[in-house]
């Protein structure tokens, strides 16, 4: 959440407002996040995803728009841009894929727009992509996580303006990691997965299991690696 706060609305002087256009890449924690926070700020999202399956979750969270990039592998960027006012292109693109999607991701955005490199899913090429920032200038801004100001920030919104955050289906035991990796390896998650920690105190006048309730901590389980 808090990296995708930084990319969204990070930039001071640059911050979204109505009428602002965002463009997420598929449905892994920092993507569905980015969506929900636009959705919830009256930004416009159009989100892409590798499956059909995914694409109706997407709209029942508020894209307007989805792209299915496995049809268009070398063009989504383009298609993604003409669901844009006038075909203009995007105000911020939340960039996840890493050098091979970036391309790609600028060839969506409209002149001066912010492409956010938040995550290196598709991994690195050579050579990074500077022509195609040349050929359609525009801002393209490192993020991972945040600063205190913008951990405050994201709090306050989410108090105010959001709903419950999305989480994959399927909840991992601590015993189970293993499987929440395979799970997140095969793409088969939906935003953020989960593990459960039983959460116990002990001390010499105090024993509770669950002091905090839920006595269940939900701890979201990314560790830096972001996966469609």
């Amino acid at each position: 959440g808090l990296t995708t706060w930084n990319a969204l609305f990070g930039l001071k002087g640059r911050e979204p407002g109505p009428g602002t256009w965002v463009l997420v890449q598929g449905t892994g924690g920092v993507s569905i996040a980015a969506l929900q926070l636009a959705v919830a700020a009256g930004l416009t999202v159009v989100a892409t995803t590798l499956s059909e399956e995914k694409t109706k979750r997407l709209r029942d969270l508020g894209a307007k728009y989805t792209v299915n990039y496995r049809e268009s592998p070398e063009d989504w960027g383009l298609k993604a841009r003409s669901f844009t006012t006038s075909q203009k292109g995007f105000d911020t693109v939340v960039e996840i894929g890493g050098d091979d999607f970036l391309t790609r991701s600028i060839t969506a955005v409209s002149t001066d727009a912010i492409a956010v490199a938040a995550g290196l899913v598709g991994g690195q090429a050579e050579p990074v992509p500077i022509l195609a920032a040349l050929c359609r200038p525009c801002i393209v801004r490192g993020v991972l996580l945040g600063s205190w100001n913008r951990f405050r920030e994201i709090v306050r919104f989410i108090e105010e303006k959001c709903d419950k955050p999305a989480v994959d289906d399927v909840t991992f035991e601590l015993s189970e990691v293993k499987d929440a990796y395979a799970r997140l390896k095969a793409r088969k998650h939906f935003s953020k997965i989960a593990i459960k920690i039983e959460h116990c105190i002990n001390s010499k006048t105090t024993r509770a299991c669950g002091s905090v309730s839920p006595t269940s901590l939900i701890i979201f389980f990314g560790l830096c690696y972001y996966m469609m």
